[in-house]
């Protein structure tokens, strides 16, 4: 995960499990980590400032004064990370992966994937449809 957030250069903490991640969110992660993450999403400035809950003038606002994300956008941006990795797991590349988050989904009521990134609930619906996929029990 700290490869899809921009990797050692943008997180220099050592992270080995998930108290480490906490760390990093505590301290507040960058807006570099944030748009290393929305290149491997291919998503525009307004999907990723609607998934992390700020506005796209605060966020460019932030990265310019390179001022860090607060713990709740830190942690949205880490827990997107969490999904692109099982995406990239499952499909084996950003293309397909890319392709399945924006078609519509019947096992989520026809509902896109990117559009449930912006909750926890919607984030963990998304790994869980993705984990059934991978382990072969997709309905």
């Amino acid at each position: 995960m700290v490869e899809l957030l921009g990797g050692p250069a943008v997180i220099p903490q050592l992270v080995q499990n998930e108290l480490d991640l906490l760390a990093v969110a505590v301290q507040g992660l960058s807006v570099r980590a944030v748009r290393a993450l929305q290149q491997h999403l291919r998503f525009t400035n307004k999907e990723m400032s609607t998934v992390l809950g700020v506005s796209e003038s605060t966020l460019a606002r932030r990265e310019q004064a390179r001022r860090a994300l607060t713990l709740d956008e830190s942690e949205k941006a880490i827990h997107l990370s969490a999904v692109l990795a099982k995406g990239l797991e499952v499909f084996e590349g950003e293309d397909e992966f890319h392709h399945w988050l924006s078609t519509p989904n019947v096992a989520l009521g026809g509902i896109r994937p990117k559009e449930l990134l912006s909750s926890v609930i919607g984030r963990d619906q998304v790994r869980d449809i993705l984990g059934r996929i991978l382990y072969g029990h997709y309905s």
